[in-house]
C-alpha cells in the first residue's frame, strides 16, 4: 500500500474510532492524557503495519488488540513504579485499595476478550457493532458477555462475602452473662 493509500484508510478509521479507542483507554488508565498517546500510538503502529504491507482483515480489532497490549504494559509499569515508591517510604501505611484498583480486580476475572467485549458494550455499541469490530460473530458476542457477566457476578459476590467474614472478625459479637 502506498502512502497515500495508507494515510486515507488510517484517516477515516481515526475520524470514526479515535474517542472511542480514546474512552476504552481511559477505563482502564484512569488518566485521559495517557488514554490519548496510547489511542494515538495505535494509529500510529495501524499507519506503519499498512506501509510495510501487512494485511489486516479487521482494522478496528488489529486496534484494540494494539491499545490493549499498550495498555498492558502501561499498568504493569506503573504497579512496578507504585511497588518501587512503597518500598521507598518504610514509615507509611499501605494506602486503603482505591475503586480503580477494585475495578481492575474485578476485570481481571475476565479473559482479553470478554475484557474486550464487555468494554465496547459499555460504550453503547450494539451487539453487531462489536461482532464487526472484533471479527467475531454475533452469537459469539453474546456468550461472551454472558460468561463475562456471570464471572463478574461470581467476583463481587466473593468480594462481598470477604468484606463481611473482614467485619465480623473486627467486631466480634459480645454476649451477655
Amino acid at each position: 500500500m502506498n502512502e497515500s493509500d495508507a494515510t486515507d484508510v488510517v484517516t477515516a478509521l481515526y475520524d470514526r474510532w479515535y474517542m472511542v479507542l480514546v474512552r476504552y483507554a481511559l477505563r482502564t488508565t484512569a488518566n485521559y492524557e495517557l488514554a490519548e498517546d496510547l489511542a494515538q500510538d495505535a494509529f500510529m503502529q495501524f499507519y506503519q503495519a499498512l506501509r510495510v504491507g501487512k494485511d489486516i482483515q479487521h482494522p478496528k480489532a488489529w486496534t484494540i488488540c494494539v491499545l490493549r497490549r499498550a495498555m498492558n504494559r502501561q499498568m504493569k509499569d506503573r504497579n512496578l513504579q507504585e511497588q518501587l515508591d512503597e518500598m521507598d517510604m518504610p514509615g507509611k501505611s499501605m494506602p486503603a485499595i482505591s475503586k480503580f484498583a477494585e475495578i481492575r480486580s474485578l476485570l481481571s476475572v475476565l479473559s482479553p476478550r470478554e475484557e474486550e467485549v464487555l468494554l465496547l458494550r459499555l460504550e453503547a455499541l450494539k451487539y453487531r457493532e462489536i461482532a464487526d469490530q472484533l471479527g467475531i460473530s454475533i452469537n459469539s458476542v453474546n456468550t461472551l458477555l454472558a460468561r463475562a457477566l456471570r464471572k463478574l457476578q461470581a467476583a463481587v459476590s466473593q468480594m462481598t462475602n470477604q468484606e463481611r467474614e473482614n467485619e465480623n472478625a473486627n467486631h466480634p459479637v459480645t454476649r451477655a452473662s
